[in-house]
């Protein structure tokens, strides 16, 4: 698991209460049932702690944990 995958599991855990069982790469927020409420809860906690500048849609629909690890990993941020 990359630096950024454990950042994203904490955040996951520690500020949305998602169980850390639930958390796997291939799966879509929408599966782990975040509300559009908690996915820019969880976009503007990524933008604070890993320092991108994700806009609020990105982790919308279909998108994953791996998803969003590779964009963010993409804009040279490794955690």
């Amino acid at each position: 698991m990359s630096a950024v995958q454990e950042k994203l599991t904490d955040l996951l855990v520690s500020q949305l209460g998602v169980p850390a069982a639930k958390i796997e790469p291939v799966i879509a927020y929408k599966d782990l049932a975040l509300d559009s409420l908690a996915l820019i809860e969880l976009t503007m906690l990524i933008n604070k702690e890993l320092g991108v500048d994700l806009n609020d849609d990105v982790l919308q629909g279909e998108t994953t944990i791996a998803d969003t690890v590779e964009l963010i990993e993409s804009q040279g941020v490794r955690a």
